[in-house]
């Protein structure tokens, strides 16, 4: 697993483990968000702002509990409930995620490459 730092509420950093090519962090990641659509579906969309605020970010503070480990919502955001912050969060997740898996596809693809035969090379030596 890769470590990461995730930057919370008042700049707090949080280091967590990330590993897009690992089975066991996939299943974790996979099931976290098949919750969050479930929660979503759930989620109160008209009322006070306030109730959807909490709401909007409590399903990103599961979410970020159930991938990364239990509590580590509490750590990044202190107890509140700051949607642009946890935007914010989801947003850097997102990214680092992102650029794992392409360069895990990059790395996967170099090895792959180095033993796939050459089609011009093949073709000339015929």
């Amino acid at each position: 697993m890769s470590q990461y730092v995730l930057h919370g509420i008042n700049d707090v950093e949080v280091e967590v483990e990330i590993d897009m090519a690992d089975y066991d962090f996939q299943v974790k990641y996979e099931l976290a968000f098949e919750k969050m659509a479930e929660e979503e579906k759930a989620l109160q969309k008209v009322g006070k702002n306030s109730e959807i605020t909490k709401g909007y970010c409590e399903m990103f503070n599961h979410l970020f509990d159930n991938i990364l480990g239990k509590g580590i919502s509490k750590q990044l955001f202190a107890g509140k409930y700051n949607a642009l912050t946890t935007d914010r969060v989801y947003d850097e997740f997102l990214g680092i995620c992102s650029a794992q898996v392409k360069s895990n596809t990059a790395e996967r693809d170099k090895i792959i490459n180095k033993y796939r035969p050459n089609r011009a090379q093949r073709r000339s030596s015929k």
